[in-house]
């Protein structure tokens, strides 16, 4: 798939999108054929390079030392061990679909007794807090997930971003989706791609 197929695909998105009150997602859909996905199940990690338009909400547990030297970077949840079992469930439950959660790692059993079902349950999990905070930060708003949906669905859905981003942007998140495919070896296994804004009809590129 070259990027001139991928940025006519987001154009016509564009074109067929339907005006909503609020900001669309572009999802980036991509079927497969010959691939049996109860062999080879999909759960890829990784940030967009153009970012996701909408970032991801940000949990650190961490010693109050670290915590400390996260004051001036976009954390929307920090909070120490002994705070995680008193942390309100009906809360986490609202936001653990779309938040990246690092934990020092020597908390991480601690964390996982209290929130990993809850974290499991919605398809996330916990993250080893380990290496330079503003990048992890950075990279932890801007993760998404590659994740085949079941054992016999041959489809991933992946948001790119959103409709005030350029479509520059967005071709070179789609193209990063392919070039994580591309390391699984399944490039050669897509069968079709299609392009879709939250409330909008869907686009097919090829």
């Amino acid at each position: 798939m070259n990027r001139e197929k991928i940025i006519e695909g987001i154009k016509k998105a564009f074109e067929v999108k339907v005006p909503r009150k609020f900001v669309q997602t572009l999802e980036m859909v991509v079927n497969f054929r010959n691939v049996d996905f109860r062999k080879n199940r999909l759960n890829i990690r990784f940030a967009l390079p153009k970012g996701k338009g909408k970032p991801n909400k940000i949990i650190v547990v961490a010693d109050e030392s670290v915590l400390y030297q996260l004051k001036d970077l976009p954390v929307d949840i920090k909070l120490k061990p002994d705070e995680v079992p008193e942390f309100p469930i009906k809360e986490l439950k609202k936001i653990a679909r779309k938040a990246v959660v690092y934990v020092q790692p020597q908390h991480i059993p601690l964390v996982a007794k209290h929130w990993g079902k809850v974290l499991g349950g919605r398809g996330n999990t916990i993250l080893p807090f380990v290496g330079d905070p503003k990048t992890l930060i950075e990279r932890g708003r801007n993760m998404v997930r590659i994740v085949t949906r079941g054992k016999m669905v041959p489809t991933i859905h992946v948001p790119i971003g959103t409709e005030e981003m350029s479509v520059e942007d967005l071709a070179d998140n789609a193209m990063a989706v392919l070039d994580e495919l591309g390391k699984k070896n399944l490039t050669s296994n897509i069968k079709n791609i299609y392009f879709k804004f939250s409330m909008s009809p869907p686009v097919k590129v090829m």
